[in-house]
Parts: structure tokens; sequence; C-alpha cells
């Protein structure tokens, strides 16, 4: 079994949580105490473009910290380019999606961050996979952010992931963009059945949170 050799001492990588565009995510455990080891690879992205992964995954934990909220950084690593941050028990929102049951409150949360992130020019990706929810804390264990653009916003681009249940449930059990995404290689989720439950989910909890 594999270990790692941390500042708190050595920890067993249990099991794969995830992987994304900048890195695989792993369950670590010693006795008691989980975190999560983020490890950078090299996989080429065809819609994104990366500069240096950790680098980028620190500044935006930085700048996120007092905004949203997200797992706290444990420690890391520039040389072997991992992290390490705090395991957050919980539901990933992409299951929930699948089972089209996303909490209001959840939504709520959300909408909520959104208005704080748009005023300081910031786009988080906001696919529901880097989202946990605890039952009363939405969680973004992602530490990514970029330039705020509106193409790339909830409303314009994640919330279509949330709400396709159907895509998102296939998605999971087979890994195929083409359930959620309008192809491989755009990055960009189908909308067109879902335009007019996007627009009555923005109006409601616009008017709810009045963030934005």
């Amino acid at each position: 079994m594999q270990t790692i050799k941390l500042s708190e001492g050595t920890f067993t990588i249990s099991r794969l949580l995830g992987k994304g565009k900048s890195g695989y995510s792993w369950l670590i455990e010693n006795s008691d105490v989980k975190y999560v080891l983020k490890r950078m690879h090299n996989e080429p992205c065809a819609y994104y473009k990366f500069g240096d992964k950790l680098e980028s995954e620190l500044e935006a934990h930085a700048r996120l910290a007092n905004l949203i909220a997200i797992p706290r950084l444990i420690e890391h690593n520039s040389v072997e380019k991992y992290l390490v941050k705090e395991y957050i028990s919980g539901t990933p929102v992409s299951e929930l999606a699948a089972q089209g049951r996303v909490p209001p409150e959840a939504f709520r949360q959300l909408f909520s961050w959104c208005g704080r992130l748009y005023d300081r020019g910031i786009n988080i990706d906001y696919f529901p996979a880097n989202f946990i929810w605890t039952g009363e804390k939405l969680f973004y264990v992602d530490y990514e952010l970029n330039p705020y653009s509106d193409e790339w916003n909830f409303e314009n681009w994640g919330i279509f992931y949330w709400i396709n249940s159907e895509g998102m449930n296939k998605f999971i059990k087979t890994g195929d963009h083409r359930a959620i995404n309008t192809d491989d290689n755009s990055g960009k989720p189908i909308t067109i059945p879902f335009t007019e439950k996007a627009a009555a989910l923005i109006l409601e909890y616009k008017k709810a949170t009045g963030a934005f």
C-alpha cells in the first residue's frame, strides 16, 4: 500500500477521489485523520491552457479563502508538485445533480458566492464535481479560479451541469462527455433543453440572495 510522508507523519494513500484538468486527488489517512492529496499532472486539456498548476492553485487558495467555503490548505511541495488539503465529508454535488436532488440551500449559497466573486473579477470552476454538500453547507473543494467572463460564469455555463440530471448520471457511469457537453473538445455544456429551467432558477435565487 502506498504512503506519503507529511510534516504530521506518514499517511496511507487510500483511494482515488477524482481526476480534474490539473491533477489527481487521493484520500490519505493516518489513524482518524483524513486529508486530500492532490498531485498535479501534465495531461493536456483541449479547452484550457495552464501555467504552473501548483502555483496557480496556491494563489487561488489565498484569494478564495476569505470569500467562499473551501478546504483548509495543510501543506504543499513545490518540487514534487502536490498539495494537501482538508478532507470535507459529504456528497459530491455531481451525484446530487445526477439524481436531480441538488438542495435549494446549496443553490442559495452558491448564488451568494457568485455575487462576491463577480465583484472581484473571479470565476471559479462551477462544474458540480468540484463541490461537496455536507447537508448544511456547500464547499468548493478545488483551488481553481479564472478571470471573470460572462461566457464561463455560473448562469451561462455551470448551471447547465447542475440541472442536467440525465446527462450527469450517464457521465458519472460512463465517462462520456457527450452526455453533458456539446462535443468532446469545447468544454461547453448542452443548454437547449434546459434554458427555461436555468432562467427560472437564476431569477429565483438572484431575488432571494440579492447578490448581483
